[in-house]
């Protein structure tokens, strides 16, 4: 977490830094250092952003432990992890809960995957799926309901 606002603020200060070499060409950043940072702190992916891309990963995860490709389960694993952190910190108002959702939820997709263990993979991606819909449920958000689709949507699901 400390790296990805380390991060953050790297990189909020090199946009500055850049927005303030090019202001003569573009005038979209007005304002002092501290308004042109809110201005760009709002750019960032609402939750809504971060959960199509953690939908693609975990799909890509699924048909990559049931082809055998255990590493790439792994890794899609980890970036999951670390989209989730973007939506932790720009909407802190959610962090509990995907926090939660991350102990409670992806540890034990964690074990399944270093055990290569397909079954209970299997069994546990499951129950992540009924407890990411119950969480859509619980949010308001009940409209959204993930449904594995029936083709992985990556070449690299497979077992390399």
């Amino acid at each position: 977490m400390l790296k990805i606002r380390k991060t953050t603020v790297l990189v909020a200060g090199c946009l500055l830094t850049l927005s303030a070499a090019s202001y003569a060409a573009s005038d979209w950043l007005k304002g002092t250092p501290e308004q042109q940072l809110k201005s760009l702190a709002e750019l960032q992916p609402g939750l809504g952003t971060v959960m199509i891309e953690y939908a693609n990963r975990f799909t890509t995860m699924y048909y990559a432990a049931n082809g055998g490709n255990w590493g790439m389960a792994d890794y899609q694993l980890k970036e999951m992890r670390e989209i989730q952190e973007v939506g932790e910190t720009t909407r802190p108002g959610r962090a509990k809960m995907l926090k939660s959702f991350e102990s409670d939820n992806l540890d034990k997709l964690a074990g399944t995957i270093k055990g290569k263990d397909l079954k209970k993979f299997n069994a546990t991606f499951k129950e992540t799926v009924t407890a990411c819909n119950g969480c859509h449920v619980a949010n308001d958000f009940a409209f959204i309901k993930y449904q594995l689709p029936k083709a992985s949507p990556s070449p690299t699901s497979a077992k390399p």
